[in-house]
């Protein structure tokens, strides 16, 4: 997928996951927030893996987030979760290395044109683990707390997760 952005949407193959483990090398300081280690030894593995409950492997969406022919993030949606006109947001992340340069609103806006165009849903939702302070920036994307909040446990960490949702 390609569009006027200064970020592109790559669909993961078994090829990538190299690429995919690396962008998890520069999130560190996300891991310690949400799981109290550096980084999960599998996380490549886990990120094109992941579903929630229910949902079936053509729901998962996974890409790399390319800048320049360069990853510089991750993005994992589920189309149809937990309702049939959502989608949900799993992952969303740059790496620390490129934060605060705008790509990340860049990779919210793609994944958003991507849920509209391919997914046709209606609502995006996702959840904010408490220990991770970007509350701020799903608020600036148009999120709002949807009142919910569901226990969380990270590999070290025990934490609460905010769901959040944004109407299309």
């Amino acid at each position: 997928m390609r569009d006027r952005s200064p970020v592109s949407l790559v669909v993961v193959t078994p090829d990538d996951l190299r690429a995919v483990d690396a962008v998890f090398d520069d999130l560190t300081a996300y891991s310690m927030r949400v799981d109290g280690v550096p980084r999960r030894a599998n996380a490549a593995a886990a990120f094109v893996t992941m579903l929630p409950p229910g949902c079936d492997l053509h729901n998962r969406h996974a890409f790399l987030a390319k800048c320049d022919d360069t990853a510089i993030g991750l993005l994992h949606l589920v189309n149809g979760y937990p309702t049939a006109e959502t989608a949900f947001i799993g992952l969303l992340a740059i790496r620390e290395s490129a934060q605060g340069s705008g790509l990340g609103r860049a990779l919210y806006q793609a994944a958003e044109q991507f849920a509209r165009k391919n997914l046709h849903v209606c609502t995006l939702r996702l959840a904010v683990v408490e220990t991770n302070p970007v509350m701020s920036f799903w608020t600036r994307m148009g999120f709002s707390p949807t009142g919910e909040i569901k226990p969380f446990r990270g590999e070290r960490v025990t934490s609460r997760a905010i769901l959040m949702r944004k109407q299309l």
